[in-house]
């Protein structure tokens, strides 16, 4: 099992948004970067992603998803109406994917930049690939996060 962080600004979808959901799910489409959507052709059924939310009062980690099916064709790229709709992408030769995601959970405590930093994230790539949205993480700091998941649940 794997671990990602996956970025949305939470005025287009936030956790929130997933957690009314049909199911509490969601393809996670409209992602129109090549390393990004390399990242969600690699994930697995089973692998967890943590929720980040960017762009916005205080942007970080805001809860879990798991992985319920891998990326398929994102439809978004063959509708003429959608923002994210590609000419260049066509049915039989897709350019981009998205995999289903379901809610798991949502956090009380936002596990915000200072919190991850603080805790050795720093260098990690949720920070240095600003503008990457779908973020693997190493074994390390996967459970850097689950510490601080269950320290800030004892918390509540």
């Amino acid at each position: 099992m794997h671990s990602w962080v996956l970025k949305s600004e939470p005025d287009s979808f936030g956790i929130d948004h997933l957690i009314a959901a049909k199911n509490q799910s969601t393809l996670w489409d409209g992602v129109r970067n090549y390393m990004a959507r390399n990242n969600l052709q690699a994930m697995c059924v089973g692998d967890r992603a943590y929720f980040y939310h960017s762009s916005c009062k205080v942007p970080g980690i805001v809860g879990e998803m798991q992985v319920v099916a891998t990326a398929m064709p994102d439809t978004t790229q063959f509708d003429t109406e959608s923002h994210y709709f590609d000419r260049k992408s066509t049915p039989e030769h897709p350019l981009w994917y998205a995999p289903q995601l379901k809610f798991v959970k949502k956090y009380n405590l936002v596990l915000s930049r200072d919190i991850l930093e603080a805790a050795g994230l720093g260098d990690s790539k949720i920070f240095k690939s600003f503008r990457l949205s779908v973020i693997p993480l190493t074994a390390k700091e996967a459970k850097i996060i689950e510490k601080l998941v269950a320290s800030a649940g004892k918390n509540e």
